[in-house]
């Protein structure tokens, strides 16, 4: 099964310029992600786990850095994003000084594409990424990485998004362009289903949904400008802020508007899953 035939391909050198000048004003807009962040840190106390060597994917701005430290001892933390930028940002907010020289506890930095993770195999206990996934051109490539690279018994916990995010916007653009200009979503039973058939074990997932509301459909341009979400597929984000661009958009959106308010909806995609540890003389099935 692969997800990634149906979907666009993302310009990944413009998102990585994109997230660079994103950087300085991520946290300020940031408001759902860490919102997601912080739901997903709620489904991951739930897990019993004691991990040594853990990597983020799309550790953007550094966020979660602090959180996985203070609630594992001794971890050793790998943290992944395409933006030098976010990276840059990350490094200045969670420095350990010299308190590193001391401590068990070890933060890297690299930078890459999460197509492409040059790690080696069944490095980590834990692998966690949080509204990255759907940044991907290869998803089923990027989960299968995963998998290689955690120890077996190791867990991988995400959130990503579902094809109702942004819905609104969605249908306006494609109105105006006559052409999706969106990235695209996968569906939460279609990444069920190639956890399972890559050989995860046990994939848990559930679905919360969240609207945003704007008392100028501008604003919602706005904040995905000021964290790095703009550009889908072949769409230079300037094109967004045009004012021909804007009266239409703002004409679109006139018809979800409720009291007096223009809603965003996001659908959010949480997921957890392990890697099967194999018992002696075990072997797993492979399918021709």
């Amino acid at each position: 099964m692969s997800l990634s035939l149906c979907k666009l391909m993302i310009n990944k050198n413009l998102k990585r310029k994109i997230f660079d000048r994103a950087a300085s004003t991520y946290d300020a807009h940031a408001v759902l992600q860490n919102q997601i962040i912080d739901n997903l840190f709620e489904r991951l106390d739930l897990i019993k786990i004691t991990p040594t060597f853990a990597l983020e994917l799309g550790c953007g701005t550094g966020r979660t850095t602090p959180l996985l430290q203070k609630k594992f001892n001794n971890l050793n933390l790998f943290n992944y994003d395409i933006s030098e930028g976010m990276l840059e940002f990350a490094k200045s907010k969670n420095s350990l000084g010299l308190f590193s020289l001391i401590s068990s506890k070890k933060n890297y930095y690299i930078c890459g594409d999460i197509d492409y993770l040059p790690f080696k195999e069944e490095v980590f206990d834990l692998i966690w990424s949080s509204s990255t996934l759907q940044w991907s051109n290869n998803f089923d490539k990027s989960l299968s990485q995963v998998l290689n690279l955690l120890k077996p018994g190791g867990l991988f916990i995400f959130s990503t998004y579902g094809p109702n995010t942004l819905m609104e916007l969605g249908s306006i653009t494609e109105e105006i362009f006559q052409r999706s200009t969106l990235n695209y979503f996968y569906d939460v039973h279609d990444i069920g289903d190639l956890l399972i058939n890559l050989g995860f074990k046990d994939p848990v997932l559930d679905v919360e949904n969240f609207t945003l509301t704007y008392e100028d459909p501008k604003n919602l341009l706005i904040d995905l400008k000021k964290i790095g979400a703009t550009s889908g597929p072949e769409i230079k984000d300037s094109i967004f802020l045009g004012k021909s661009f804007i009266q239409k958009y703002k004409e679109g959106y006139e018809k979800f508007k409720e009291n007096n308010l223009y809603p965003a909806t996001y659908e959010v995609i949480y997921g957890h899953a392990w890697k099967s540890i194999m018992t002696e003389g075990q072997h797993p099935i492979k399918f021709k």
